[in-house]
């Protein structure tokens, strides 16, 4: 067989492959986002506050470390960072409690990019702040010129969202774990919708932050409240991203979808 035939099956085999692979990740991606079967209306309460921040849409996962700030900074216009705070009182990004050892802090962040006004920043607060502690994150981004309407602080509720409400900045109120638990049964399904309902009323966010899992349920019942959706499962390149990206941007309620990165 001459070599430039077995090339040409190659190639024709390479193609196949990558066409298959991607048909699958298509309907994949389209049984992920198939509706849910309510067991009731839906509602169009959407108690919330007015989103101030950048209409920047595809946040990065975990931006954690400058060289990961630094590296990620023409890709994504929003960056997701957890704050910790140890037993002193002092603010680091960490994710977990152990990587507070690194001892990198918000500044660092935003010292490693060369534009950092002129991104939106999700943080993830994994500890309840003090008035003083809000103080220091926001002259850290004042520092750094980043404006206060690109700042979205998550949390659950609790004093530190009311505090954050207090200072008129931007909440993300985390979604009740169980929101996706209703077994099918309309009781269960009314007391979670109406939990939700209870909260937002109380702290109206400037959206509802919640994982992919239970956007299917926040899309069905609650339509028109803002939404944050994080989708961290799959760090590696996958077809399936630029297909939940499509899905995301055809529906207005979501104002943030975030997504994860294999690269560091």
């Amino acid at each position: 067989m001459k070599k430039s035939r077995i090339v040409l099956y190659l190639v024709l085999l390479v193609v196949f492959l990558f066409g298959a692979y991607a048909a699958f990740m298509y309907v994949y991606t389209e049984w992920k986002f198939l509706p849910v079967e309510l067991v009731q209306e839906p509602s169009p309460a959407a108690p919330h506050a007015e989103w101030k921040a950048p209409n920047t849409l595809l946040y990065l996962h975990k931006v954690n470390t400058p060289r990961r700030s630094a590296r990620k900074e023409k890709s994504y216009d929003g960056y997701e960072i957890d704050l910790q705070a140890d037993a002193e009182g002092n603010l680091w990004v960490a994710h977990d409690p152990e990587e507070m050892s690194a001892k990198i802090k918000l500044s660092d962040i935003f010292a490693a990019l060369k534009n950092p006004g002129g991104k939106a920043y999700w943080l993830d607060l994994k500890t309840q702040l003090t008035p003083e502690q809000l103080d220091q994150i926001l002259l850290t981004a004042e520092a750094f010129r980043i404006p206060q309407e690109n700042l979205l602080l998550e949390t659950v509720p609790g004093d530190t969202a009311k505090l954050i409400n207090q200072r008129g900045l931007q909440l993300l109120l985390q979604l009740p774990e169980s929101f996706d638990k209703d077994a099918g049964d309309p009781k269960t399904r009314h007391e979670l919708n109406q939990n939700a309902l209870q909260q937002w009323e109380e702290y109206r966010p400037a959206a509802v932050s919640a994982s992919f899992g239970k956007y299917p349920y926040l899309r069905a019942y609650f339509p028109e409240m803002p939404k944050a959706i994080y989708y961290s499962s799959t760090k590696r390149p996958s077809l399936k991203k630029p297909f939940m990206v499509r899905h995301m941007e055809e529906d207005p309620s979501v104002k943030i979808f975030m997504l994860d990165e294999y690269t560091w």
